[in-house]
């Protein structure tokens, strides 16, 4: 039985002379990948891939979100003039109000108002005469209005605090200190400043005297005349 298997053997193992036939070379291949090339290659074409991706895709723009609308800025009628923005709210003013009017004391008024207002809020006595007031002058805080009773006679001194504009080329000293913000020092230079010039030509020669600039001026306005 062995022999014959061995024999079996050496007949299956011994050359037949075709062998040659089967030794065939096969070609290489002309196109060799590299494993770091198909990575590379793959990652391309994901990035292709993916632009296109987002291209297709609807066109959103983000939300920016809006800032509050700033609060609302009540405009302010100006005296003269027209509305304006930003304008600062009036202030009120407190005047004493004595003498022949029914509700003497002290009265709360808007900024920038005039004698008339005051008298009207004091609600002046029937009979008295208020000829002798000036009733445009424009009112300050702290200011006191002085009505005499009817037949009486007006003091002099007391012409600013009654409404009359105090005379800038013949006032003395305490009728110029009756205005308000004028003191010793200030009232001794306006007189000073007549007698060197030969008198007041308008009243906004006042803001050449030292010690009054535009801002004092203009808390003047209704309470001097030349």
């Amino acid at each position: 039985m062995r022999q014959r298997i061995t024999d079996r053997l050496a007949e299956l193992t011994h050359p037949t002379g075709e062998e040659e036939f089967l030794d065939v070379p096969f070609p290489r291949p002309r196109f060799h990948v590299t494993l770091r090339q198909g990575v590379i290659a793959l990652a391309v074409v994901g990035v292709l891939i993916l632009g296109w991706l987002m291209l297709r895709a609807p066109a959103t723009s983000p939300q920016v979100p809006q800032p509050p609308s700033p609060p609302a800025v009540a405009s302010a009628q100006v005296p003269g003039g027209t509305p304006t923005q930003d304008a600062p709210v009036k202030e009120s003013i407190v005047v004493s109000v004595v003498g022949a009017v029914e509700d003497p004391g002290l009265h709360e008024l808007p900024a920038g108002s005039r004698a008339a207002d005051a008298l009207s809020a004091a609600r002046v006595l029937p009979d008295v005469d208020i000829r002798h007031i000036n009733l445009a002058a424009r009112l300050v805080d702290g200011m006191q209005l002085v009505i005499p009773e009817p037949g009486a006679a007006v003091p002099v001194a007391d012409a600013a605090t009654a409404g009359m504009p105090v005379p800038l080329n013949s006032a003395t000293a305490e009728q110029l200190e009756s205005l308000p913000g004028v003191g010793a020092a200030t009232s001794a230079a306006i007189i000073a400043y007549r007698t060197e010039h030969g008198g007041f030509t308008a009243v906004d020669d006042l803001v050449e005297v030292p010690g009054i600039g535009p801002a004092k001026l203009a808390r003047l306005e209704g309470l001097v005349s030349l």
